[in-house]
């Protein structure tokens, strides 16, 4: 990796798989059916250690690692002939009460559009700032400020309860 005037070193790119691999491997689940989950994440970080000479530290490495899943997430929907989707991990698994919380909030993130969802995944989940997350979106700061604000009010619709005696 280069940091100012160090060059690539093999021990920095084994800390960056060790510290980042499972944050890749989530996103690529995701994203992607879940059998080629981890030959994505492979596949993202062998893109990286090919271009690894002109990387450049700025920022936090998650959001240039995230960039190239989500690139290698849309090449494998593209040769495999379909659009890329979120895939919905657990279906089998009956929630217990004490999780309805959290059901209510996978029906809600589940019922967003797509770019919607993740931006508010790369945003809240994985910890990406604004700049970071617009990045790995390909999009502006002043984009992903308003498609988050847009993500928030329809996240914060889907949650709210329904009114009281009203007939729908």
């Amino acid at each position: 990796m280069k940091t100012g005037s160090t060059s690539f070193d093999e021990k920095a790119m084994r800390l960056m798989v060790e510290r980042h691999y499972e944050d890749v491997l989530a996103y690529c689940r995701r994203h992607a059916p879940v059998s080629a989950a981890e030959d994505l994440t492979q596949e993202t970080f062998l893109r990286f250690v090919r271009r690894a000479e002109a990387y450049d530290e700025r920022g936090k490495p998650l959001a240039l690692l995230l960039t190239i899943a989500r690139n290698a997430c849309i090449d494998a929907a593209r040769s495999a002939g379909r659009a890329p989707s979120f895939v919905e991990l657990d279906k089998g698994l009956e929630p217990s009460q004490s999780d309805s919380y959290a059901v209510e909030l996978e029906s809600a993130l589940a019922s967003l559009p797509p770019d919607e969802r993740e931006a508010l995944e790369l945003r809240f989940d994985q910890g990406l700032g604004v700049a970071e997350a617009a990045s790995v979106m390909g999009m502006s700061r002043f984009a992903m400020n308003r498609l988050l604000k847009r993500a928030l009010a329809h996240a914060r619709s889907a949650l709210a309860p329904e009114p009281k005696g009203r007939l729908k």
